[in-house]
C-alpha cells in the first residue's frame, strides 16, 4: 500500500514539473527580468554617453571662450630705481627673455618699437620719466616698466633753437612740436583732430618765415578705453601737415601714449588673446594727452620756404 501512495505521489510531482503553463510563466518571468536589466544597462550607457558629450562640450566651451595664448617678453629692468638721483646718474636696463630688444623714452611718451633702441647707459642730468618695453622674436610686446628720476637743482631745461633753412625745409627735417589740446582714451575717437604747434622758430637767414606757435594738424589713429582686468587704456595719432604762407608742408610721425596698467604684480607669460586676466579684478588708467607735451617730427617731402 506504501509503495502505490509513493509512486502516485511521484508521479503527481512529475506531471506538475512538466505542465506547459507552468513553464510557459517561468520563461516569461525570465524574458521580462532579461529584458529590464537590458533596459537598464541601456540606460546607464545612455547616461554616460551623455555625460562624456557634455564634458567634452563643455572642455570645447572653455577652449574658444579662452582663445589662444601668446608668450609675453618679459618686463625689462632699471638698474636704478626711481626717486630722486644726482645729476649724471647712469641707468641701465636689461630684459630676462632672450633675444628681446629694448625701446625706451624719456619725454613722457610711451615707447614704441620706433622709439630709440636701447644700446647702453642712459645719463639721468634732468628729472625724467623713463619707460621702456621689450620685445623678443615670437613674443608679445612686454608691459610697460617705468620709473621717475627727480635731480636735485638740474639745469634749466634747454628750450628748441631756431632751425635755420637754405630756403627749403628738407625731407627729414626734424621739427620741434608741443601738444596744445587735451585727448582722453576713455572719450577720443579715431579721426578727432589734434591740435598740436610749432616749438620753434624757422628762418632764412635772419627772416622768421615760419614762426614758433605755428598750428600743426594731426589726427587721433588708436583710442582705447581702459578696460577690466587691469588692462590701461591707449590713445594714438599722427602728424599731417601744417600750412605758412599757403604753402602746406606734409609731416610725418607721431607719438603713442598708454595709460598705467594694474595687472597682478607678477610679470605675466601667458596672457589669452580673447580671454581675461586671471587674479585680476580693477581697471587699468586712461591715457590723457596733456597741452605742453613735446616731441618731435619729421618734413616728409622738400618744400620751398618763401619769406
Amino acid at each position: 500500500m506504501k509503495a502505490i501512495v509513493l509512486v502516485l505521489v511521484l508521479g503527481s510531482v512529475s506531471a506538475f514539473g512538466q505542465d506547459p503553463g507552468a513553464l510557459a510563466a517561468q520563461q516569461a518571468a525570465q524574458q521580462a527580468m532579461q529584458a529590464s536589466q537590458q533596459a537598464s544597462q541601456q540606460a546607464m550607457q545612455n547616461m554616460q554617453q551623455a555625460s562624456q558629450q557634455a564634458a567634452q562640450q563643455a572642455q570645447n566651451n572653455a577652449q574658444q571662450n579662452s582663445g589662444p595664448v601668446i608668450a609675453i617678453t618679459r618686463q625689462p629692468t632699471f638698474s636704478v630705481k626711481g626717486g630722486v638721483v644726482a645729476a649724471g646718474t647712469t641707468v641701465r636696463m636689461k630684459c630676462s627673455t632672450h633675444y628681446a630688444v629694448i625701446y625706451y623714452t624719456t619725454n613722457g611718451w610711451t615707447p614704441t618699437t620706433t622709439s630709440r633702441r636701447y644700446i647702453g647707459p642712459i645719463p639721468i642730468n634732468a628729472t625724467t620719466q623713463l619707460q621702456a618695453i621689450a620685445v623678443a622674436p615670437n613674443f608679445g610686446r612686454s608691459l610697460i616698466a617705468r620709473a621717475n628720476y627727480t635731480v636735485e637743482a638740474p639745469a634749466m631745461p634747454a628750450q628748441p633753437v631756431a632751425l635755420a633753412a637754405d630756403g627749403t625745409l628738407h625731407a627729414g627735417t626734424r621739427l620741434h612740436l608741443v601738444t596744445n589740446s587735451t585727448a582722453n582714451s576713455k572719450t577720443a575717437q579715431v579721426g578727432d583732430n589734434l591740435s598740436l604747434l610749432l616749438d620753434q622758430d624757422v628762418k632764412v637767414g635772419d627772416t622768421i618765415v615760419v614762426p614758433k606757435g605755428t598750428p600743426v594738424d594731426a589726427t587721433i589713429t588708436q583710442a582705447d578705453p581702459a578696460g577690466h582686468s587691469g588692462a590701461p587704456g591707449d590713445v594714438a595719432f599722427e602728424v599731417r601737415s601744417f600750412t605758412v604762407h599757403g604753402a602746406q608742408i606734409p609731416l610725418y610721425g607721431g607719438e603713442t601714449l598708454e595709460g598705467a596698467n594694474h595687472y597682478s604684480a607678477r610679470n605675466f607669460m601667458l596672457i589669452p588673446v580673447l580671454g581675461i586676466i586671471p587674479a585680476v579684478a580693477t581697471r587699468g588708467d586712461e591715457a590723457e594727452i596733456k597741452p605742453g607735451m613735446t616731441f618731435t617730427a619729421a618734413v616728409a617731402a622738400d618744400t620751398p620756404l618763401h619769406p
